[in-house]
């Protein structure tokens, strides 16, 4: 670090107060904070509840301790080019300092309620200004090339989600009534229709199968014959074996404390299941546990190709990669997002498409 600096004190002017105590949370923009003003200064609020927005700066001191890298890839990513610390956004800097533009939802006397404050409970407050477009929106401002390509990217996959869900609106997946059926419902639904699925989940209902205990106990055949509505009946009844006995023996069946696990430490047992593939892993994942990690899926595959938005190697990582690398990290969007690809795969994206029903036939170029 360059040293032969004047030393500098930084005193806060306030606290920031939500719900969130985790400082790698994803899916920050509906988050609604308080920033707490030291009492002393609110009469130098006044006048803020006039603008939309609010730019605050903040001392990010719940970061976990790292060696100081001065070269990075941006956000984490490999593909991208490692480009020096201060060209970046990370929040592991010299300095922890964050900045975000907000949206100033409130004033009330010292207290002002926020929108979109990427920042955790406690957070030490350092300054507030207000956002001026015309000071603070340059349209002119250059960017490298790898910036330009994100978002343009997210550009056209946020354009994308806008026309599906106007289109056929919140999908409310996954259909289901418990975690446990949803879980189960990932196996069945391999290679099956949905509506064969709802006929075998009803059929474990019936004979009050539906816990990991009662399949536990139940012998194959008799689960197969149960399940045989969904089709390779045997082996998804061995399927259904593997995930009652992992959940008994990893967590005594407490689906709470399997949920509440980290991401990728959950995403690895999942997988270590016999029957359980990245697409059954993530949709536990992402619909169970409410975890930011995008399903994909043949709808969604068929659909991106046809956009001509389809990665470089067509594996399920890289797929899933165009999602999570362009779009916030937002397991409601994913889920959205999810949700209308499949409406639109099973209803008019088909191997044989119907074009003109389609309400992305404006930008693909694949249209008939």
């Amino acid at each position: 670090m360059a040293k032969n600096h004047p030393e500098m004190t930084l005193k806060a002017i306030g606290t920031v107060r939500n719900e969130i105590t985790n400082p790698k949370r994803d899916g920050w923009r509906e988050v609604i904070s308080e920033i707490e003003i030291d009492a002393g200064l609110s009469p130098a609020l006044d006048g803020i509840e006039d603008f939309s927005h609010i730019t605050v700066l903040f001392w990010m001191n719940r970061l976990e301790d790292r060696e100081l890298a001065l070269k990075i890839h941006p956000r984490g990513e490999v593909k991208l080019p490692v480009v020096g610390l201060f060209a970046t956004r990370s929040p592991y800097r010299p300095n922890p300092i964050g900045k975000t533009t907000v949206r100033l939802l409130e004033r009330l006397g010292n207290i002002l309620t926020v929108q979109g404050l990427d920042a955790v409970s406690g957070s030490p407050v350092i300054d507030i200004k207000p956002y001026i477009p015309q000071d603070d929106s340059i349209s002119s401002a250059l960017v490298p090339g790898w910036i330009t390509r994100f978002h343009d990217m997210r550009r056209k996959l946020e354009d994308v989600y806008r026309r599906l869900l106007a289109v056929y609106g919140p999908q409310h997946w996954w259909p289901a009534e418990g975690t446990f059926e949803m879980m189960v419902g990932a196996i069945l639904t391999q290679s099956a229709a949905w509506k064969n699925v709802e006929k075998a989940l009803d059929g474990l209902k019936k004979a009050k199968a539906l816990s990991p205990e009662a399949l536990r106990k139940l012998s194959l055949n008799e689960l197969a014959e149960i399940i045989r509505p969904s089709g390779y009946f045997n082996a998804k009844a061995l399927k259904l074996k593997a995930l009652a006995e992992w959940l008994g023996d990893a967590y005594n069946d407490d689906l709470c404390r399997m949920l509440s696990g980290g991401t990728m430490a959950l995403r690895e047992e999942l997988l270590g299941v016999h029957g359980i593939g990245p697409e059954t892993a993530d949709s536990i994942l992402l619909y169970a546990a409410g975890k930011p990690v995008f399903v994909i899926d043949a709808y969604t595959r068929r659909i991106i190709d046809r956009l001509g938005l389809a990665p470089r190697d067509h594996d399920y990582t890289d797929y899933q990669a165009l999602f999570m690398d362009n779009l916030p990290a937002d397991s409601g969007t994913f889920n959205e997002y999810h949700a209308l690809l499949v409406c639109l795969g099973k209803n008019v994206c088909r191997p044989k498409p119907l074009c003109a029903d389609c309400c992305l036939n404006e930008i693909c170029p694949s249209r008939a």
